[in-house]
């Protein structure tokens, strides 16, 4: 949602809907022994950097670039190495919505399948074998037998505590935090407030763009956003997890028991 409203600024512009073609041109883990999506500022390379530099020059052409890829939760310091002026706007979410959203994208396959891995994952039922989707976390063989909302439990806790780990790397000046329950609740006041600390202007076209983004599904979205749409997609598997995320929800700044966060 906030990629979209940010592309209807003439001063951006991003090399598709996830920049996985920059992102994974250097670092895919097929040729780095299956270890995960995560980077650090230690991946970064000369070759790499001239790579990325031509290619996002070649599709913003003069713009400043944007990117929305979700493996970048786990790449916070490489990315600050590749970009020190660099802004990063992190999107925080109740686990309970995000893990049932995670799993309504495992079962949309082939949609959101990202790697065929060298192992098979057992514990998912007609899901098993060795597809997985979204974001490749740490540590994924040890989940090979779990179920389906607890390996999507790990992913929103692996997702989460790298960018807060990462948080405080950044200076405040280039973070902005947003909360999808604010987004969703207040769209258009959400979206200028994010234009505004960017520093881009926001057209009446885009407030209009805002205004309708609650009703909408996005172009990487199943249905439109909705805050506890979990009680009605996988209210049984997602309530038997919250136990394992209730940590990082707190670091989030989420209260137990509240949709909304403090």
């Amino acid at each position: 949602m906030i990629l979209e409203a940010l592309l209807r600024s003439r001063q951006l512009r991003s090399v598709q809907a996830e920049g996985h073609i920059l992102w994974d041109e250097f670092h895919d883990p097929r040729r780095r022994g299956w270890d995960s999506d995560a980077l650090t500022a230690a991946h970064v390379s000369k070759r790499e950097r001239e790579y990325v530099y031509t290619a996002i020059r070649l599709w913003t052409r003069g713009a400043r670039f944007v990117d929305k890829t979700p493996e970048n939760c786990l790449r916070v310091s490489y990315l600050d190495a590749l970009f020190p002026d660099a802004t990063f706007v992190f999107l925080r979410r109740r686990a309970a919505d995000t893990v049932s959203s995670l799993m309504e994208g495992w079962r949309a396959r082939p949609r959101f399948v990202k790697y065929r891995l060298p192992e098979a994952l057992t514990g998912l039922g007609e899901l098993s074998g060795n597809k997985w989707s979204f974001v490749l976390v740490p540590g994924w063989r040890d989940l090979a037998g779990l179920s389906l909302e607890e390996i999507c439990a790990r992913q929103y806790i692996a997702c989460n505590e790298a960018v807060l780990d990462a948080r405080g790397t950044i200076d405040e000046s280039r973070w902005i935090d947003v909360a999808y329950e604010d987004l969703v609740g207040a769209p258009e006041a959400e979206i200028t407030r994010i234009y505004g600390q960017l520093g881009f202007d926001l057209t009446d076209a885009t407030r209009g763009f805002a205004r309708e983004l609650a009703e909408t599904p996005t172009a990487t979205t199943l249905s439109p956003p909705r805050i506890e749409k979990w009680r009605e997609q996988n209210p049984e598997a997602v309530s038997r997890i919250l136990p394992l995320v209730a940590e990082v929800e707190a670091r989030l700044g989420y209260d137990a028991g509240s949709a909304r966060p403090t």
